[in-house]
């Protein structure tokens, strides 16, 4: 789901011609002087923050003068409020109440409804869930059938079942139709007013609103701006960003990553870890034990779902990128429907790089499930010459995470205690100039190999057995040197980017491949928050 402001949905509401109270956004407190001005009469303004209880967190405050106005809004421009700041304020006329109502419709889910529920209650102002559980008999609902649609009919069932004015009943039905256009027209998940007031002067308006927006349909929106569609209450962070766009130009997989603690300047202080999972049993399992432990969390990542292991490696990446850490860790386990060495391939290619850039830092992984044993091989060989201070577990370990939140804090301290004294420096990247090579584009990103390079046949062709066997067979051995199997064409649409070539290649003391996967924007990141690149 993805949230509106109240501003964008009173816009939407508006839009269909719900009535609404007169106002505008503002950002300055000379423009909230400006539209309470406009208004002529007392106002309320609004912090715009994607939470509720906005009113008791002090988010919402009452003007009876433009001069008012502009000391709350200088009060309310830039404060925090439940953690969110703010940044921009919804000034409106303040509306002198008769009677607060309840109007929602929600998309159903349970297996006898499979579509929009419209809820109404003479209960406004309040939790719904709240009256539901107290006073059932103050909430009528209808169900809508998609095939049907929702009919003047049915709006005024709903409100009948618990008015008898014919005006507001005329009114409230009107704006409960027009609400299910709203509904339909913007794929929303939620659509509630809450509350829809009757004014002492007899008008029935959305005092209030609150709109979701099925996060997959949002391309059909770009009205909405959306940066990350996803459930947030705050805009996303540069690293969110970043890797949203790996998910979405990569349908293989899952590549979820979200800071747990947005804050930098927070985690650079110290006592936090990035946390990568793979699922979600042993991922809580683990969570929890680090947290009880005292480790605080500044990320939660998912990469399950089989992605290729170029998407993997990419999460490690953001995930490290962020500064202040001070170890990693990676918890996957009984991965039953997806093979794991794509997960160690991805590890031992992105830890290799940032071992050069951190010596010493410290990684907890636990692998378990399909293909454990030959994913073990692969991160043991590959790390092996690496210096970092890592440890691996398996399937053994999986009901022992406390064991391991210990091990993760053995190794901290360890890190803490004999850092290497020595500057990171950059990554070398491969030795010796490129020469005659062979070059293609992969989904994501190039491959390039240097036959200048090649120590073949000393490596015994340790990169095409690894294509042949993790791969999809793009080389072959022609000339005693590697080759390509195909066109560029093909061979885009042909390698999985498993990375297998480019890290067997190294282990056997080539340095003839690379496998470029460029992530826009991660540079750039690093460099502005001294992360080593």
């Amino acid at each position: 789901m993805v949230r509106l402001y109240e501003y964008q949905g009173k816009n939407l509401l508006k839009s269909v011609g719900i009535p609404v109270p007169e106002g505008d956004i503002v950002t300055t407190p000379y423009e909230a002087v400006k539209v309470a001005e406009k208004i002529g009469k007392p106002v309320v303004i609004k912090a715009q923050i994607l939470t509720t209880g906005r009113f008791k967190a002090g988010g919402i405050k009452f003007a009876n003068t433009p001069l008012e106005a502009e000391g709350v809004a200088r009060e309310l421009l830039g404060k925090e409020i439940k953690g969110l700041k703010v940044e921009k304020l919804l000034a409106e006329e303040k509306l002198n109440v008769e009677k607060e109502f309840f109007l929602s419709i929600i998309v159903n889910d349970s297996y006898k409804v499979k579509g929009p529920t419209i809820l109404f209650s003479t209960e406004g102002g309040v939790d719904v869930e709240e009256v539901m559980e107290k006073h059932p008999e103050k909430i009528s609902s209808v169900n809508v059938n998609y095939l049907h649609g929702f009919q003047p009919s049915d709006a005024q069932k709903l409100v009948l079942k618990l008015i008898e004015s014919p005006n507001v009943v005329a009114s409230i039905s009107d704006i409960a139709r027009k609400l299910y256009d709203v509904f339909t027209k913007n794929d929303a998940s939620t659509v509630e007013v809450n509350p829809l007031v009757l004014t002492r002067d007899g008008r029935i308006i959305a005092a209030d609103c609150r709109i979701t927006i099925d996060d997959n349909s949002t391309f059909r929106h770009p009205e909405f701006k959306v940066e990350l569609p996803r459930d947030m209450a705050r805009p996303p962070t540069e690293l969110e960003k970043i890797a949203w766009k790996v998910e979405e130009e990569d349908y293989r997989g899952t590549c979820y990553f979200v800071q747990l603690n947005p804050n930098i300047h927070e985690v650079e202080k110290g006592g936090y870890i990035a946390f990568h999972g793979i699922g979600g049993g042993a991922s809580m399992l683990a969570a929890d034990a680090l947290m009880r432990r005292g480790l605080k969390l500044a990320t939660y990542a998912d990469t399950s779902g089989n992605p290729a292991a170029s998407k993997v490696y990419r999460a490690i990446k953001i995930l490290l990128s962020i500064p202040g850490l001070e170890g990693y860790c990676l918890a996957g386990a009984v991965l039953a429907n997806q093979e794991q060495w794509y997960h160690a391939y991805a590890l031992v290619k992105a830890l290799r790089e940032e071992a050069r850039l951190r010596p010493g830092f410290p990684a907890l992984i636990l692998i378990a499930g399909n293909k454990e044993r030959e994913t073990h091989r692969i991160i043991r060989e590959g790390l092996k010459d690496v210096p970092l201070r890592w440890e691996l577990y398996g399937r053994d370990n999986i009901y022992n995470m406390d064991f391991l939140a210990d091990r993760m804090i053995t190794l901290i301290k360890d890190y803490k205690r004999k850092q290497e004294t020595s500057p990171p420096k950059e990554y070398e990247g491969k030795q010796g100039p490129l020469g005659e090579h062979l070059s293609f584009t992969s989904q994501t990103g190039k491959v390039t190999i240097s036959l200048a390079r090649c120590i073949a046949p000393k490596c015994g062709f340790a990169c095409i057995k690894a294509d042949r066997w993790y791969g999809r067979a793009c080389l072959k051995i022609e000339g005693g040197k590697p080759a390509l199997t195909g066109s560029p064409e093909q061979l885009k649409r042909l390698c999985n980017e498993c990375l297998a070539c480019e890290v067997e290649c190294e282990l056997y003391g080539g340095k003839a491949i690379t496998i470029e996967l460029p992530l826009h924007g991660l540079d750039e990141f690093r460099r502005k928050y001294r992360v080593p690149v």
